[in-house]
């Protein structure tokens, strides 16, 4: 009678579906996830990828704006495309009390939703060419390419709550598949084990 019981539980729990809790809670996870990189600027990594194969152009003249806010170098290139002149602007964040407060640039953490700067202002104003956007040429790019340090330094922190999109995957799938869901099962194994063998620690210094 006992296994009856159970039996009809277990086809319950099996035909009733989803659990909407964990797939509201992954999607949610998701979406907030997302919303972070995209307020960060993560999404710009795609130009790098990009820029790789823009052409460059000679620099005619580099001007800088000295009133920025502190920790902020802005930097003004002008440029000639196809006989058109373009003014364009970039700028990049140093970290006013690292290490960077002496070079300016290329070390100390920024905020998320700063743009690293990789060198000192020095490097910035003695560019002798710039890539450009080929279908937008007021668009530029002072390294472009899917390079090391623009992964790592400048778009590493933008990309970091990224990780939370798998974890929300992994919750919301939980919720669809139930808690046999490989990934989820294998945390959870760990966790219960891990409170396992603390409670036995436990139990032995209680003894003692």
């Amino acid at each position: 009678m006992a296994n009856s019981e159970y039996r009809d539980e277990a086809s319950t729990d099996i035909g009733r579906g989803p659990d909407f809790v964990f797939v509201s809670i992954g999607l949610f996870i998701i979406l907030m996830a997302i919303g972070a990189v995209a307020f960060f600027g993560g999404f710009y990594v795609m130009d790098e990828w990009d820029s790789k194969d823009w052409p460059e152009t000679e620099v005619l003249a580099i001007g800088q704006d000295y009133t920025a806010d502190e920790g902020t170098q802005i930097f003004f290139y002008n440029y000639s495309v196809d006989g058109a002149e373009y003014n364009s602007t970039f700028s990049c964040d140093f970290n006013v009390h690292g290490e960077s407060e002496q070079t300016q640039g290329g070390s100390g953490g920024v905020d998320p939703w700063q743009t690293q700067c990789l060198q000192d202002s020095e490097y910035y104003l003695d560019l002798e060419s710039v890539a450009y956007n080929p279908d937008d040429p007021s668009e530029i790019d002072v390294y472009p390419g899917f390079t090391y340090r623009m992964i790592f330094e400048v778009y590493g922190p933008k990309l970091a709550p990224s990780v939370f999109i798998l974890v929300g995957i992994v919750i919301a799938l939980r919720g669809v598949f139930g808690p046999s869901f490989g990934p989820w099962a294998f945390v959870a194994g760990k966790i219960i084990g891990i409170n396992g063998e603390i409670t036995d620690l436990s139990s032995d210094e209680s003894k003692e």
